[in-house]
């Protein structure tokens, strides 16, 4: 199935929300390379070895996050070239990144001020607006490589980290507020975890990108967690890998978008 590339010429509405989606695109990933250097309070890393957690992965897990705003500038900047204004999959999605890049830069800033009870909301959030994203692209096939690799992709790979994101800052949060997770808790609530991903890996067009940043945060809490949260974290990370190859066996559209 191949989408027409432009729904007619393209209006000031289009105009002003490309240049929008472009703008939020730059303040998330500044806000995203600012937080860690502690500028807006406490560095993120300073407060998860404040408040420890069981499902924390290794420092190395948040490499990705680099990656991950590479994708979406360079989607931003796709979505904003003149032949691409007005197509429906920029127009049904637009204001939705918007929304996630407020919610990802406001969580940085949040949760560096030590408002982690805030902060796990505002990433839950970010975690429904991100989901509401891949059912909108799911209604707009991938029209072509390009679509895949700037549009489809980044979002579906963006949506993957966060869905564990959010269980880890959960878990962080409940230590701050004096409910750290034993190993058997955290092993559990992992679990949970790992069968809503299983569960969306399965279900979502572009499953290979979405399960490629899950799988690597299970692969490093693997390394830092205690034995029962390792175990389930390893055997999550290969139930996903099988969910994401059953699922493209089904064509390039489950694969890639």
């Amino acid at each position: 199935m191949t989408t027409i590339r432009s729904a007619g010429p393209t209006t000031r509405a289009d105009t002003v929300r490309c240049w929008v989606v472009l703008a939020a695109a730059v303040l998330q990933t500044v806000a995203g390379s600012l937080g860690g250097s502690g500028l807006f309070g406490e560095s993120q890393r300073v407060l998860s070895d404040r408040y420890p957690s069981v499902l924390a992965p290794a420092t190395i897990a948040f490499s990705v996050w680099s990656v991950i705003y590479l994708g979406l500038l360079l989607y931003a900047v796709y979505q904003s070239l003149p032949g691409q204004r007005s197509r429906p999959v920029h127009r049904t999605t637009g204001w939705l990144f918007v929304a996630t890049a407020a919610l990802n830069a406001g969580w940085i800033v949040i949760f560096s001020q030590e408002l982690l009870g805030t902060a796990q909301l505002v990433i839950a959030a970010l975690l429904v607006t991100l989901a509401t994203m891949l059912w909108r692209l799911a209604a707009v096939p991938a029209d072509g490589v390009a679509d895949r690799v700037l549009v489809h992709g980044p979002m579906a790979f963006y949506a993957g980290r966060v869905s564990l994101a959010t269980v880890a800052g959960f878990s962080v949060t409940l230590t701050y507020w004096g409910a750290a997770l034993g190993p058997v808790t955290g092993a559990l609530l992992l679990l949970l975890a790992v069968v809503v991903v299983g569960y969306a890996t399965l279900r979502t067009v572009s499953a290979l990108p979405y399960a490629a940043t899950a799988v690597w945060a299970l692969f490093w809490i693997t390394v830092e967690a205690p034995g029962p949260v390792a175990v389930v974290a390893g055997i999550g990370a290969v139930a996903v890998v099988v969910a994401a190859v059953l699922r493209a066996r089904r064509g390039m559209r489950p694969a890639f978008g």
